[in-house]
């Protein structure tokens, strides 16, 4: 197994009560069996507020009417973190917003969007996102299939780190690599599929809701081109472990761009001038919120996409 991380993710540090859109809000935590037993034996002095704000039947953190986790407090903290240490965190609490992707013998870690601090890392970092190698057993084999998917996506990541070539261009030549295009798609099929996904919190659907009086334009942006290059290669790297043949590979790239546009369509609606890197930041957190960590948003999302592969 060889294992990687993205050169960009050393950079990484939650940086907790400061964060304006908070990973314990919102979302149920699920806990892992293992920490699950280590919460039910507690013994410490912060055992009884522990077990109060744990539903042990569901496996889960409780959530107050606010939905906010029992156990973050008023300066955005974590309880858990402050009485008991990181270490005494769930799985899933110490991972986020970290995810692991890759083929049977090849793991890579990165970061998602939905975190604030980790979208600002990834659209601005300037170098080539790359995977660094942190651990190598010399036992790398791929069968038959990955390996086609591997070397797709290879050729696909050397296409949209080709800087001297425009961002528009980048993106078309994925496009047909991809075998699609989208001269026969209508704007308003991709608003009305993004906005028929579950949905977590209702200002996407505004976001969303007020491009239907404008435009929908398919042109990557060259102002933009260092944000789209960097969010198109993170979601190469995080969704490609979900294709299982050459087909699939062209669903979730022509997803991924669809993405982008809609991305990028939301921020133009919104930025007052050229270039607002918060407000994109904003988008693309609540784009990868909303869609991302919805396993059967994912799902749809793919399916929708193949439907443009030629």
């Amino acid at each position: 197994m060889k294992e990687y991380v993205l050169n960009y993710y050393p950079k990484f540090e939650c940086i907790a009560g400061e964060c304006k859109h908070t990973c314990c809000k919102g979302l149920e935590m699920c806990i892992d069996s293992d920490t699950l037993n280590i919460y039910r034996k507690d013994e410490s002095d912060f055992s009884t507020h522990l077990k109060a704000g744990i539903n042990f039947k569901k496996s889960t953190f409780k959530m107050d009417k606010d939905r906010r986790c029992a156990f973050l407090n008023e300066k955005g903290l974590c309880k858990i973190i402050l009485n008991l240490g990181k270490e005494k965190l769930c799985q899933i609490c110490r991972d986020h917003p970290r995810f692991k992707s890759g083929f049977s013998s090849i793991t890579e870690t990165g970061l998602g969007f939905c975190c604030e601090e980790a979208t600002k890392i990834i659209l601005s970092f300037t170098e080539k996102i790359q995977p660094v190698l942190i651990s190598d057993d010399k036992n790398e084999e791929l069968d038959f299939c990955e390996k086609a998917v591997f070397d797709f996506r290879a050729k696909a990541l050397a296409l949209l780190q080709d800087r001297k070539t425009p961002i528009s261009v980048r993106v078309n030549s994925l496009l047909s690599m991809a075998s699609s295009d989208f001269n026969t798609i209508d704007g308003s099929k991709i608003l009305k599929t993004f906005l028929s996904l579950k949905r977590l919190n209702k200002s996407w659907s505004v976001r969303l809701k007020n491009l239907k009086n404008a435009p929908f334009t398919f042109t990557a942006n060259e102002s933009l081109a260092l944000y789209c290059e960097q969010f198109l290669v993170n979601s190469v790297y995080r969704h490609f472990l979900a294709a299982e043949d050459i087909v699939g590979a062209q669903a979730i790239t022509v997803a991924i761009i669809i993405s982008w546009f809609v991305i990028q369509n939301v921020y133009y609606a919104e930025a007052t001038n050229e270039n607002e890197f918060s407000v994109l930041v904003d988008v693309v957190r609540e784009f990868s919120a909303e869609v991302e960590y919805c396993p059967q948003n994912v799902t749809k999302l793919f399916n929708f996409a193949n439907k443009f592969i030629k």
